[in-house]
Order: structure tokens, then sequence, then C-alpha cells
């Protein structure tokens, strides 16, 4: 594939001449003037830019200069007549020439140049690339020891289960505190699987997922039993919609997890909505079930989701630690799944999630049997009901 190249000079026979010695080789477009291959390069990415020293206006180390700044791995050649020493410190020095080519020049040696240059711009690339999955290698080396110490420490204070089994015990008349008690033992139980999950994942080990036949109905209100408790949630914000009574197979505690993390990401993204609203919605679609939570948010730009599940990236600052979609994508994916969002500025934004449906309810013989479905690490028509 031909490679793009810009040649800028002042004179319209010398582009002309250049274009037709190189066309055959590679994609080359002129410019006349350094503003305009400055126009050019604000709409083109160009791998090597070439132009003649000494132009009306803005020379060709004034162009370069602008460019190390804007463009700094665009290889920069410079093309002039004059044995001018001062214009050559100048141009190397400002603008930090890949290579000086005096006039007339021949055409091999400005076509092997030119490869140079070409390959020079990739290498720069590569290493670019390089060097950011080094900081990220970095950072999950960081994280893999925060966590390790932060499992160790939550799994020390994991030890109210006697606490709960004695409010069950003694107290069980009292229907309030007996559902209290049993809201506490589904989050230890929650937390006790995330912390053996964090201590795998930091020994290198593999974790298996075990799923069971699931009526997402009832994961979904038992969720929102527990979400009655989460204070960056109002669930005055929240309405469910669920269509028929469609069933999963999938881990219990993973589901939760991932719809926790888009219930409070989209929470997030209506805070400062007075009329905010998040809406999460289950109905099954031929041989899938889909789940839905939408929000009138402050949406995203196209580009920002397009990397919302890079490790890391976050729009909630120094709140958010960039993990909690990359961990969603994982999970739904392990459950032979896929997610997807839906955005625009000022719009909201909607997520959905597309699992395979089981065919039937199934029977209580299959509801008792677990089954292990993948091994993976975490680092992986009703009517509408206003929840309230």
């Amino acid at each position: 594939m031909k490679r793009d190249i810009l040649y800028v000079d002042d004179e319209m026979e010398n582009l002309v001449v250049f274009q037709a010695t190189f066309e055959d080789y590679f994609n080359i477009v002129t410019a006349s003037s350094g503003q305009a291959a400055l126009d050019l390069l604000e709409q083109h990415v160009f791998p090597v830019v070439i132009a003649d020293q000494r132009m009306p206006k803005m020379s060709g180390a004034e162009l370069f200069e602008i460019m190390r700044r804007k463009y700094p791995h665009t290889k920069r050649v410079m093309l002039t007549g004059y044995a001018d020493s001062r214009a050559m410190l100048s141009a190397i020095n400002q603008g930090q020439v890949f290579y000086f080519v005096k006039k007339p020049w021949e055409q091999d040696e400005v076509f092997s140049i030119l490869l140079r240059a070409i390959e020079a711009y990739d290498m720069s690339l590569s290493n670019i690339a390089l060097q950011d999955r080094l900081v990220a290698s970095d950072r999950c080396a960081m994280l893999g020891r925060s966590a390790a110490r932060l499992a160790h420490e939550m799994g020390n204070q994991l030890c109210m289960l006697p606490l709960l089994e004695l409010i069950e015990d003694e107290y069980s008349d009292k229907q309030d505190l007996v559902q209290m008690a049993g809201f506490a033992r589904g989050t230890y139980e929650r937390l006790v699987q995330i912390v053996d999950e964090v201590k795998a994942f930091v020994r290198f080990e593999h974790q298996q997922v075990v799923t069971q036949p699931l009526a997402l109905a009832e994961v979904v209100h038992e969720l929102l039993e527990f979400l009655r408790f989460e204070r960056t949630l109002d669930v005055e914000q929240l309405e469910v919609a669920i269509e028929g009574e469609p069933w999963v197979r999938a881990n219990r505690v993973k589901l939760q997890q991932v719809l926790i993390n888009l219930l409070k990401n989209a929470a997030f993204a209506i805070k400062e909505k007075p009329d905010g609203r998040i809406r999460l919605s289950l109905a099954r679609r031929g041989e899938l079930v889909e789940i839905v939570v939408a929000d009138n948010g402050c949406g995203m730009s196209p580009q920002v989701a397009e990397q919302i599940w890079e490790p890391f990236f976050t729009t909630k600052g120094e709140q958010g630690t960039g993990l909690g979609l990359e961990v969603s994508k994982s999970i739904v994916e392990g459950h032979g799944g896929t997610i997807a969002c839906e955005s625009s500025n000022g719009a909201g934004a909607t997520f959905t999630i597309r699992l395979p449906a089981l065919e039937s309810p199934p029977t209580p013989t299959a509801l008792a049997a677990p089954s292990i479905v993948a091994a993976t690490t975490p680092l992986g028509a009703s009517p509408t009901v206003n929840f309230r």
C-alpha cells in the first residue's frame, strides 16, 4: 500500500516534477505554502513532510518548527538550493529535521531518504504503543499488589456470619431484623466470593465460574432490595420493566456485579440532572435475553464511547478506577453474551446486555444442579414497575 507524502514548495514547476517522479511509489500530496501545508495536516496524517527552505511568508524551517510542536512524530525533510549554513542550522535546531537535501536532488537519494523517514515514523509510533503497554503493565502490577493487600484485610474483617445467625435464631419473630440479616448474609456471601477471586487472580490461579438456571426477574428484585441501602443510587429515579419471565444460565453474584456497576454508572451520569431517570428493563428476544440499562444523563462523545471498555479509562476522575466496564464486559462474554453501548453528548447512554436464553423454565432437578462454564478471572408483557 502506498504511503502518504506531503511536498511543500512555492514553485508550481517543482511541485509537478516531484509528484510525477514519485507518484508510482507514494501518494504525493502537494502544498504551495507553509500555511496550506498546515491546513492539510489538520485534516490528514502524513508520515513524512518534505519542504523547500526558501518560501515567502513562511520558510521551511518555520513550518517545521510549528510541526515539531503540533505533529512531533511526523518526519521532516528539508530541500534547499542554497548553501546557507545558518539556514541549515536553524532548520535542524528549531525543526528537528530528519534529513537535509540540497538541490538539485537525485531521485534515488530522495527515494531512499523517504523510505527511511517512513520507517522511522512507524518505529516512533511502535515505541509509543510499547510505552503505553509498559505503563499499563506497571499499573496492573501496582493494582495487583494493592488488591492482594485489600483482599487480605477484607478477609480479616468478614467475621459477621455468627452475628447474623444469632439474629436469625434469637429474633426470628421480628421480621424486619430477619430481613435485614438476610440482606447482610447475601452481601457477606458476595464479598467472600469477590475476595476469593482477587486472591486467585494475584496468585495467577484460574477461578471457575459456577452457573445455574436463573429467573432474571428474581435476580433483579433481589438486587433492588440490596440497592435500597446504596447511597450513590436514588431508587426514586429508578424504573424497572420486566417483560415475561426470562431465564438464563448464569452466576448470580457475577450477574448482579455487572448490573450494580451499570446502575451506579448511570446514577453518576444523572447526578446533575433534577429530572434524571434510569430505566432497567428485561425481555426475551428470540433466542436471547436482553438486559437494558438506560439513563437520560450527560451521555458521551463517540470518541469516549469507543474507549470505555479499555482498562483504566474513566470519565469520573479520581472517583473512578476505569476497571468497572472492562470487568463487566469480561463477565458477560464469559457467560457467552455480549454488551454494547449507545450514547451521544447530552442524550444519555444505553447499555444492552444479550445473553443466551433458556428455552423454558428448568425443572426442579435442573435448578439444583449448578454447572461450571468457564475459567475466568475478575481482571472477565408485564406492566412497568416503578421501584420505590
